[in-house]
């Protein structure tokens, strides 16, 4: 099996004391990377000085204004022509080789993603419960297994999978849920993810999303929590149970309508997934399971 290009893809936002602290470490303990590529999504630090100085293969791309993680996930993921590309959040560093293990997983052409293990964090456990979608984190993080979705912040995609599914879907800016969306897309397309243990990274979780009004970003993730089930479930069952949340919920918790009404101004955006291989409850039943 020929050898897999890897391209190192890194959004960030005024965030340069961030990439001082951690590309170095990741580069260090990233050899397979033949190109770094950071998107500034709108910042006014200089960025772009301090990567060109200090990285022969690094590309700059610069939004005009803030798009937010998933327009500049995609942006940077375009500028790529490598089979693989290593996502990773700019507060992300390793401190020992990690990527052999994960990138091995590639030679299955049907692995669309390997989600890296972050020192502080685990594989979500997934389930359908009173009418939304439920995940926690497992325990026991000693075994590769199959996971719902890759981290937007510590994984490595397929690039050609990743095209084919239209990359991350932007009714989701600024952010969250994004990567848990293209990941139950993957899933009932037929391709598989992995999380894999010995693919360790540091998460410290310094990101620009700290610096915006947390009202509002409440708001916004209980939003793009509907916008997910409303655009990737068709189980009728599900259907059904959903709208009794939406309904029972609301009655206990009147304020809930402004994120039902959020979401509702973001249907015209909406892309429904179509022409899947498995259904709703199929993939709930091989996520949870080892490798």
């Amino acid at each position: 099996m020929k050898k897999l290009s890897l391209n190192l893809v890194i959004p960030s936002y005024n965030a340069k004391y961030l990439l001082e602290k951690n590309l170095p470490k990741v580069i260090k303990w990233s050899p397979q990377v033949n190109k770094i590529i950071v998107v500034d999504d709108g910042g006014s630090d200089d960025t772009k000085k301090y990567l060109f100085k200090n990285f022969k293969n690094s590309v700059y791309l610069k939004n005009n204004n803030n798009l937010g993680f998933p327009k500049s996930v995609n942006k940077g993921f375009k500028a790529s022509k490598a089979d693989l590309v290593l996502l990773l959040n700019n507060d992300v560093y390793s401190t020992k080789p990690y990527l052999d293990k994960a990138i091995k997983h590639f030679q299955d052409p049907n692995i669309f993603a390997v989600t890296l293990n972050e020192k502080n964090s685990s594989w979500p456990k997934v389930s359908w419960s009173k009418g939304k979608f439920q995940y926690t984190q497992g325990k026991d993080k000693s075994k590769t297994r199959y996971t719902p979705w890759a981290s937007g912040g510590s994984a490595i995609f397929r690039k050609s999978i990743w095209d084919k599914l239209g990359g991350l879907n932007e009714i989701y800016s600024p952010g969250y849920w994004e990567d848990i969306d293209i990941g139950w897309r993957a899933w009932k397309q037929g391709y598989k993810i992995i999380w894999e243990p010995n693919s360790k990274v540091i998460h410290q979780h310094q990101s620009s999303f700290n610096k915006l009004n947390q009202n509002w970003l409440n708001l916004i993730k209980q939003r793009n929590e509907l916008l997910f089930i409303w655009q990737n479930f068709s189980n009728p069952k599900f259907i059904l149970s959903h709208l009794w949340f939406l309904f029972s919920y609301t009655l206990t918790h009147p304020g809930f309508f402004k994120v039902i009404w959020a979401a509702i101004k973001s249907l015209p955006r909406a892309r429904r997934i179509k022409n899947t291989k498995l259904s709703d409850s199929r993939v709930l039943e091989i996520v949870n399971n080892l490798l």
